[in-house]
């Protein structure tokens, strides 16, 4: 049997990439000189790097084990467990927020409706099937978790293709991938920008490369490598090629360049490096700090947009009072775009720390109490399931 291994240095990259996409999110509420650095306009590409990530680990954990229908319904169990529960308690901890703002006095953007909007009563159902990435609604609620809703739905995807392609996993997750990226090049406007409307086709653009991406390693860990010279350049090389390549994929998530449909392909690449292991910037990514950042890199995704709308909540409370924050109007790349300006760049970056303290400190405390949890119970059920299933069969098999 093939032996399980952890890529410490892909946990942290995950970690780092969570990150990342919350000072995307941050840029674009409050004013920000960081607005203006490309890499962090773009930084809603490093979802394609979760999505890369999860088909190379996924493949690595389950692909030999599914081999039935029952091996099929215990993955999905395995896999409902690790996403939804997080997702549901934040949503829960949303709309209480939400619908105790619309209680008291509150900005417009939090404003409750029962259309279309942002917090929308019709939404909540679709949030809780996970069907917010298949244009049923726009992006509401805890808006990064459309990208749990496209994910959810590719795992059942990938399990069936494991149990029909059999020995040719490889190639038919490479004809998938490549045709869902070229359906995004004609069909969305924002080419790997996709979310709530062509979000499942990105996720799955970028699931089904990391499936390629793990039969390559596969082939490649045939021959050791060592921590070297050649390797650490070999990392740092692919750090810089990665930066390069999110820098010119467009200016901002309003102005996408076609050659973000690269996205898939450029992070495979960087996996495929970093999963050897091979360099000294993997060796200080296994460092504690960054280990901690990878095991919380889920619960820090899924938990900042709480935390920044509570922010903007106390900036409009401030604003009333103090007249601290106002609200200015600012074109992006032909866009209009509400920020609250902090008055400089002192208080915008103090504000930025705080945020950042209070996203990890939440993503610790949910990764213990929730995550974990209800991982444990869930893969304890799938496991007793297989159990009593194992034993039914048993005496059939010896009669």
């Amino acid at each position: 049997m093939r032996r399980m291994v952890r890529f410490e240095a892909l946990d942290a990259w995950r970690g780092i990439c969570a990150l990342l996409v919350v000072l995307f999110h941050f840029c674009f509420i409050f004013a920000s000189p960081l607005m203006d650095a490309r890499l962090v306009a773009n930084a809603y590409l490093f979802v394609d790097f979760f999505f890369v990530l999860s088909g190379f680990v996924v493949s690595h954990a389950y692909r030999d084990r599914l081999h039935d229908a029952e091996s099929w319904v215990g993955f999905v169990i395995r896999r409902f467990g690790r996403l939804w529960p997080l997702h549901a308690a934040l949503l829960a901890a949303f709309v209480a927020f939400v619908g105790l703002a619309n209680l008291l006095p509150h900005p417009d953007r939090l404003a409750l409706s029962w259309g279309p909007g942002e917090y929308s009563a019709v939404a909540i159902p679709l949030h809780l099937m996970l069907l917010n990435a298949v244009n049923l609604h726009g992006m509401a609620w805890n808006a990064p978790s459309w990208s749990i809703g496209a994910e959810f739905y590719t795992y059942l995807f990938f399990g069936a293709v494991c149990l029909l392609a059999r020995g040719r996993l490889a190639l038919v997750a490479g004809v998938i991938a490549l045709a869902c990226v070229v359906l995004l090049a004609c069909v969305s406007p924002t080419y790997m920008n996709s979310t709530a409307d062509f979000g499942l086709f990105r996720c799955m653009a970028g699931f089904f490369t990391g499936v390629v991406a793990y039969h390559v390693h596969e082939r490649l860990a045939q021959a050791p490598m060592r921590p070297s010279v050649t390797g650490t350049l070999v990392e740092g090389v692919t750090v810089a090629l990665v930066v390069l390549f999110v820098v010119k994929a467009g200016r901002g998530p309003d102005a996408v360049a076609a050659i973000s449909l690269g996205a898939p392909a450029v992070f495979a690449a960087a996996v495929l490096v970093f999963a050897r292991e091979a360099g000294q910037v993997s060796r200080l990514l296994r460092g504690a700090p960054f280990a901690a950042l990878g095991r919380w890199s889920y619960s820090i995704y899924m938990g900042h947009q709480i935390v920044l709308m509570v922010a903007v909540y106390g900036v409009w409370l401030a604003n009333r009072r103090f007249g601290f924050g106002r609200e200015i109007e600012v074109m992006i790349e032909g866009h209009a775009k509400t920020l609250y300006d902090l008055g400089g760049v002192v208080p915008s970056f103090a504000l930025l720390a705080v945020i950042l303290g209070v996203v990890i400190a939440l993503a610790a405390f949910t990764y213990s109490r929730i995550e974990e949890p209800a991982r444990r119970a869930f893969n304890g059920y799938a496991r007793r399931r297989e159990d009593r299933i194992g034993r039914a069969q048993a005496p059939a098999s010896r009669a």
